[in-house]
């Protein structure tokens, strides 16, 4: 072999060798990134496919931690997940991260990789970079369709040796398949929270057809008790009459006797169907319970979703806070009803009303206690100490047969129900449930 072809040899052999790792390391990379897909693509659940997706972010750019950003209703980015090397979980309480490489990359929709972020002049001044004191930053917006939906930011304290060209081009592939399946995952899970709503509405439905046919037989009997009192007290008088025109010490013809018997017949026989008509209501309301271990965050939740689908309930703004709370045995029906009935009240008294409602997990007593609060008008101090009871209904302007029923449910769960109010400054209503 001639000197100058052995020479030419040497030179070009590491290149050879430096172009084969090259064209391996693509080739592994794309291997990744394709069983990378086939993960996420998988699946529909959106907490599963944010996982797969974080997950591999910081494999991909051998980042230390990773953040998930995702538009909200109000088009601003929110923290949906967040992850460590290890692939534990960042709680939304330690999200910090470079808030201006995150604004840029999502505003001009363009990958942002930073090496030597404390050494970069063009990031130097960012107060961010220097209190998190970080090194590597890879930011790259999520696109669907040509629409932003959030971005994917991972971040290390330390200097990574990565091909930036290529971790960008597959941090982008990741990125671009990620933005599908997660609006995919996101369809779906708001098909799947429709078609459960519409499968509660039906359900209520059936309930409050029930419900209507119930308060139509309870009509029909009022207005035959209202006729049958009407009957007696006619009868009543006329009997009085006829005793007070009988002269003292004149003794009473027989003829007058008998009739006088037959009205006081007439009038007895309505006095005992109007005591049949009560029996028949009592027994109609008799409350049969069908207790089961249950969550009261979601009946409570699930109530306020149907009452916001309604008409009457449209101005209200509901404020919700709740405490953790252990499951419970009671009839999710008759705790139905009993929200559905405060929430009415309060309602009738204001129909734009902020009505906020707290559970509390009170261990001292074993109880759970639901706390309705609103802005109404309010009632008197005297009034909110009797509201429960039937002889304070004429002083309210309706009939008070909700809170009656309230109190009749709460108590068949050996629970307490009571109302603090005073005029002008809203109604709080509070009832218990015991846990044990």
């Amino acid at each position: 072999m001639r000197y100058n072809d052995f020479i030419s040899m040497q030179k070009t052999h590491p290149l050879r060798v430096e172009r084969d790792s090259e064209r391996t390391l693509k080739l592994e990379n794309i291997e990744m990134i394709l069983n990378i897909l086939k993960k996420i693509n998988h699946s529909l659940v959106l907490s599963d496919v944010l996982n797969l997706v974080m997950i591999n972010a910081i494999k991909i750019a051998k980042a230390e931690r990773g953040f998930l950003l995702l538009l909200d209703n109000n088009n601003e980015l929110k923290y949906r997940i967040g992850m460590n090397l290890e692939g534990e979980s960042v709680p939304e309480s330690a999200f910090e991260i470079s808030r201006s490489v995150v604004h840029d990359s999502f505003k001009y929709g363009e990958s942002i990789c930073v090496e030597d972020a404390l050494g970069d002049q063009s990031f130097h001044s960012r107060q961010s970079i220097l209190n998190l004191e970080l090194q590597t930053i890879l930011c790259t917006p999520l696109i669907a369709n040509n629409e932003k939906i959030g971005v994917i930011y991972v971040d290390s304290k330390k200097l990574q040796a990565i091909n930036k060209d290529e971790v960008i081009k597959i941090f982008e592939i990741l990125a671009g398949h990620a933005a599908i399946a997660i609006r995919n995952a996101k369809l779906y899970e708001e098909l799947n929270d429709a078609f459960n709503e519409v499968q509660s509405l039906h359900e209520r439905l059936i309930k409050s057809e029930r419900i209507v046919l119930k308060k139509e037989l309870n009509t029909e009997i009022g207005h035959e008790v209202q006729n049958l009192v009407h009957l007696a007290l006619l009868e009543n008088d006329s009997i009085l009459r006829k005793i007070q025109k009988i002269p003292v010490g004149v003794p009473i013809h027989s003829d007058d006797l008998q009739e006088l018997a037959q009205k006081i017949y007439v009038a007895t026989e309505s006095v005992r169907k109007i005591q049949r008509f009560s029996q028949t209501l009592i027994s109609s309301t008799r409350l049969e319970s069908k207790k089961e271990l249950r969550d009261l965050n979601i009946t409570i939740r699930s109530v306020v979703q149907y009452l916001k689908q309604l008409n009457k309930f449209k101005k209200v703004d509901f404020v919700l806070n709740f405490e953790k709370v252990p499951l419970v045995e009671y009839d999710a029906e008759q705790i139905e009803q009993v929200l559905v009935n405060l929430l009415n009240n309060s309602v009738e008294k204001r129909d734009d009303a902020t009505i906020k409602i707290s559970t509390l997990n009170d261990d001292e007593y074993d109880q759970i206690v639901i706390k309705l609060n609103d802005n109404g008008p309010g009632i008197s101090h005297d009034l909110a100490k009797d509201i429960f009871a039937p002889k304070v209904h004429k002083k309210l302007n309706g009939k008070g047969y909700g809170l009656i029923m309230a109190k009749k449910i709460i108590d068949n769960h050996n629970g307490k129900i009571s109302c603090v109010s005073e005029i002008s400054r809203g109604a709080t209503f509070y009832f218990s449930i015991p846990t044990n």
